[in-house]
């Protein structure tokens, strides 16, 4: 029984490893293919926070993911990402809407943002959090972290096999005895 669930747990965790393989290679690919859109997975787009500008409500290091929404629907108090100064990425609180676009604030900043964010630089509205992932993701994306990703759901997987092999061997051997 032990043996069965520590099988299923490994192969559980494999498929879920060549899951977010298959996830990062098909962002990398939106990605390079159009260099100016935000690469999306199931309707979201996800950004690893790099300030502490919105403060208490996420921290750099925090991994925001954010959905469309029609601009006419955002509103005060809605928490936008827009791009800024060029491909520059923000993600700031809309504390005004005026004809011109919306009035942006990070909640820990004195003094609200100096541009007008347009409609057209709206990327999405704060859907979820996830604290501390952007870590992790950024982890996932070097080199090392790739390999080990990789290796080891194969290294694991490769001695819960040789455990198995090992021991069919040894009761083959007490029961030719």
């Amino acid at each position: 029984m032990h043996k069965s669930i520590l099988k299923i747990g490994s192969i559980t965790f494999v498929i879920c490893i060549f899951i977010s393989i298959c996830s990062l290679l098909y962002m990398s690919y939106q990605a390079s293919k159009n260099p100016d859109d935000v690469p999306s997975l199931l309707g979201f787009k996800s950004f690893t926070v790099l300030s502490n500008s919105m403060q208490p409500a996420f921290s750099a290091g925090d991994m925001v993911f954010v959905k469309d929404k029609p601009t006419a629907e955002i509103a005060v108090d809605d928490v936008i990402t827009f791009k800024a100064e060029g491909r520059k990425l923000i993600t700031h609180r809309v504390v005004g809407v005026s004809e011109q676009g919306f009035i942006t604030k990070g909640d820990s900043n004195n003094v609200k943002d100096a541009a007008i964010v347009k409609p057209a630089d709206v990327v999405g509205t704060q859907a979820f959090t996830i604290p501390k992932a952007g870590y992790v993701s950024k982890f996932v994306s070097s080199p090392i972290g790739i390999t080990l990703l990789i290796l080891i759901p194969l290294l694991g997987y490769l001695l819960l096999e040789i455990h198995d092999w090992i021991n069919r061997f040894l009761n083959r051997k007490e029961k030719a005895v």
